[in-house]
């Protein structure tokens, strides 16, 4: 008991070590192996390259105070990006940590499907050329699942092996099952809740789960809908089917028939065969060939694989998160300005180009801190505008830019706030747990709750 308050609960100032357990805590909700290091990375809100360095990092307060920079600590947190070097673990990264070890369920990370399972979710959907009947008899074509996701046809039955599955497989694949499961539990819970509340039995479902994201809900469907006799969820099942089948149909097989326009391809060999290379180069005249939603999409400075982290407004740590890309992959494509990027990637980012709504399914949007600050103050009426930063990491001047109604969630806070979005919306006491938190690494660090509170200082 001892052992796991401590883990939970740690007594010290927050460092790079915490991060080692945080990633263990994380998979006993998550799976075994299911947390790497670019997960931590979008986390923390910091660079790929530089988590390795923060593993190692010491607490902000353990830095300063051996630097004798006390004084100029509260500046550079309220200022300081993604991009500046990480060499401690600020107050932002460190209450995240502890409201992460201690409720694990809250991290935004979605539970990943097997391969296995996408394939049996997505099964009666897959393409069969020249034949609708061994679709209507359930015929399983294992050969048609990597093509679907910008693979040959010939890794499928790899993806598809125990081997494959143990080893993690590509994060650019994973990311495009991670649509299509998202995809689908959406549209499952949507009609859900229209089934539930045409019947007014919305009270025997438990929001709680319905709004995680991803395979957990599809996983536990059957729970979900138990309160349903067999004519009603026949009802139910039929409809949902069909409007899971029009979704992959009408929306992502037409952005992979794009893709394959795009490079060239016959879309139905690609679909089928997964025939996705194609490694001309593309020129400026070429590149006048194709029609607006077919254009390749290329390394080159203006492409679409170039702005895409501007055009979502995401940080390079949250971008190379939402595409499972690693550095070496982004700097490889940037120096190959004529080239096509590889064609998991460049679905995705298809995918979403056209329907931007669906980066929620990766990158949950973060609470404006106007947002947060109205839900603090019908809780508790006596809070103060100059004691939001300071709640979530940053300093007292930070506080009133941050609840300005027409300014976007600063660097430091998106983490914090997105998780105070989903937390509140499913009936959470976030703002009690983050403010334990707080409380808990203050103590850590020998601040004054008192004097905190009222300067919002997080290094004396």
């Amino acid at each position: 008991m001892v052992a796991q308050e401590s883990l939970s609960s740690p007594t010290e100032p927050i460092n790079g070590k915490h991060l080692k357990q945080l990633a263990l805590v994380l998979e006993s909700v998550l799976g075994a192996g299911a947390v790497k290091d670019i997960d931590l990375a979008y986390l923390m809100n910091v660079p790929l390259s530089k988590l390795s360095e923060l593993k190692k990092a010491r607490s902000s307060i353990e830095q300063l105070r051996q630097s004798g920079a006390s004084q100029s600590a509260e500046s550079d947190d309220a200022t300081l990006g993604e991009d500046v070097g990480d060499t401690y673990l600020r107050p932002h990264q460190a209450i995240l940590t502890r409201l992460l070890l201690r409720h694990p369920q809250y991290a935004p990370l979605a539970m990943v499907a097997e391969p296995t399972d996408v394939f049996e979710l997505i099964n009666p959907y897959i393409p069969v050329p020249g034949s609708s009947e061994s679709r209507k008899n359930g015929r399983q074509r294992k050969s048609g699942f990597a093509p679907l996701f910008g693979r040959s046809y010939v890794t499928s039955y790899k993806l598809l092996s125990q081997e494959a599955i143990a080893s993690g497989g590509s994060l650019p694949v994973i990311r495009l099952q991670m649509l299509v499961v998202g995809k689908f539990a959406e549209i499952f819970v949507n009609l859900l809740l229209r089934y539930a509340a045409m019947r007014n039995e919305l009270s025997r479902l438990d929001f709680s789960d319905l709004q995680c994201c991803g395979w957990k809900v599809l996983r536990d469907k059957d729970s979900h809908t138990s309160w349903m006799d067999d004519n009603l969820y026949s009802e139910f099942a039929l409809e949902l089917d069909t409007q899971w089948r029009e979704w992959f149909e009408h929306n992502y097989l037409a952005v992979l028939r794009d893709e394959a326009l795009s490079r060239d391809i016959d879309p139905e060999k690609a679909i089928s065969r997964g025939n996705w290379t194609n490694r001309h180069e593309v020129t400026s005249a070429k590149l006048s060939e194709y029609g607006f939603r077919t254009q390749p999409i290329l390394g080159s400075k203006d492409s679409l694989f170039a702005v895409f982290r501007e055009s979502f407004e995401l940080t390079s740590s949250e971008a190379y998160w939402a595409l499972g890309l690693q550095i070496k992959a982004f700097y490889r494509y940037r120096g190959q300005p004529k080239q096509r990027i590889d064609a998991p990637t460049s679905i995705l980012i298809r995918y979403l180009n056209r329907y931007p709504d669906d980066i929620g399914l990766f990158i949950p949007k973060p609470a404006s801190g106007n947002e947060i600050l109205q839900v603090i103050q019908s809780l508790e009426p006596t809070f103060r505008v100059g004691q939001l930063a300071p709640l979530f990491g940053a300093s007292r001047v930070m506080s009133y830019d941050f609840a300005r109604e027409d300014q976007a969630c600063p660097f430091f806070a998106r983490r914090l706030a997105s998780i105070f979005r989903q937390q509140n919306a499913r009936g959470e006491p976030i703002y009690d747990r983050l403010r334990e938190c707080v409380e808990d690494e203050l103590r850590a660090r020998k601040i004054d709750s008192v004097r905190f509170w009222s300067d919002g200082r997080w290094h004396h």
